[in-house]
């Protein structure tokens, strides 16, 4: 569900600060993760070096994301406190996008600056967020899997 996608790609995006009243993220010590968290996150990314870690609480839940680097690119795991992976957001170049997303952002966004490409996967649900600058206008948009435009949003990241 895209509405789904929306409030993790803003939970993504606030990692160090409060979401709302009682919910709220933290930056965490990697020996403070999990053991269960820290071993999810190594069976899906094996090649992977963590980076980082934080904590937080969204609609009464506990969930752990962990910052890795896959090569030169960072991913965001984030699973619940017994290892179950919640969503994987990924940073991704333009190139690996499935051909219908790169099709709609082409005839949405013609001749736009990508400035950057993540894939979030969350459960069977695949969204692909942009940052991107067209007309002169730094923006989000979201799509999914399929093409289908979802939102776009100011980008207000320098």
């Amino acid at each position: 569900m895209p509405s789904r996608f929306v409030a993790l790609l803003l939970l993504v995006g606030l990692i160090t600060s409060a979401c709302l009243a009682n919910d709220s993220q933290a930056d965490i010590p990697l020996a403070q993760v999990p053991k269960a968290v820290m071993e999810a996150v190594k069976k899906k990314f094996p090649e992977a070096t963590p980076e980082s870690a934080s904590k937080g609480v969204e609609d009464g839940q506990l969930f752990y994301d962990v910052q890795v680097k896959l090569k030169a690119r960072n991913a965001w795991v984030t699973c619940d406190p017994q290892g179950r992976i919640l969503s994987v957001d990924r940073e991704i170049s333009f190139q690996e996008l499935p051909k219908a997303v790169a099709g709609a952002i082409s005839k949405k966004y013609p001749k736009a600056a990508i400035r950057g490409v993540n894939e979030i996967v969350e459960g069977p649900e695949t969204v692909y967020d942009l940052a991107l600058t067209f007309n002169g206008k730094k923006l989000i948009a979201i799509f999914e899997a399929n093409g289908k435009f979802v939102e776009e949003s100011a980008d207000d990241e320098p």
